[in-house]
């Protein structure tokens, strides 16, 4: 008598393996150079765990972000809603038509939510637009991003004052950075002299 052994997976291994069967997909996009934020976020998603139900992960063929794959759409909402809670963020999802059957009346389809992160760093430097400047009681306009959370947190670089943006207020202004790290250099004041004026001068020239 022969006995033949055959090596058999699960439907959730399937599914891990066999392209076209997710239910859900969410795409994460930041379109900038740098993407400090989206490597924070990264960082975020991996402390908490927010990728357990995922069944794949794509990086996206433009290097602006990942695409998470998952088997039931209250997953990917699940990680959505995560994104929200941590970085200031919007998203649009939209839904296609698979198969439905007619004796039953169900449908399926599958899901697909793109969440742009904002185009905003940690240490970036920012022009606010006038509106918004006012709006916060005339910080600025020339201000310094800190840290980047459900908020966007900047610093007035002349007089230190500092206010959080929410995600309402940034789109609806959506400002970009000016100056990145990069770009910028760390420096320290070691003295201080006063310029003599010629007053033979115009107040206009001196000003």
């Amino acid at each position: 008598m022969d006995f033949v052994i055959a090596n058999l997976q699960c439907d959730d291994c399937k599914k891990t393996y066999t392209p076209h069967l997710w239910q859900a997909q969410v795409q994460v996009r930041q379109k900038v150079e740098h993407k400090r934020t989206f490597l924070f976020l990264e960082q975020l998603i991996l402390k908490h765990n927010a990728q357990e139900k995922c069944i794949k992960i794509e990086e996206e063929a433009g290097s602006h972000g990942l695409n998470f794959q998952f088997k039931h759409r209250s997953h990917a909402v699940r990680l959505v809603d995560f994104i929200h809670d941590h970085v200031v963020c919007r998203d649009k999802h939209a839904k296609q038509l698979i198969s439905h059957e007619e004796q039953n009346a169900a449908y399926h389809y599958k899901y697909t939510f793109n969440v742009e992160l904002a185009p905003i760093c940690r240490d970036d430097l920012v022009i606010l637009p006038k509106a918004l400047s006012r709006n916060l009681g005339g910080i600025g306009p020339m201000v310094l991003v800190y840290k980047i959370s459900k908020f966007v947190h900047i610093v007035d670089i002349k007089t230190m004052q500092t206010f959080e943006i929410d995600k309402a207020a940034y789109w609806k202004n959506c400002f970009k950075s000016t100056l990145g790290r990069e770009r910028m250099s760390e420096f320290v004041i070691i003295n201080i002299e006063n310029v003599d004026n010629d007053f033979n001068n115009s107040r206009a020239a001196m000003r």
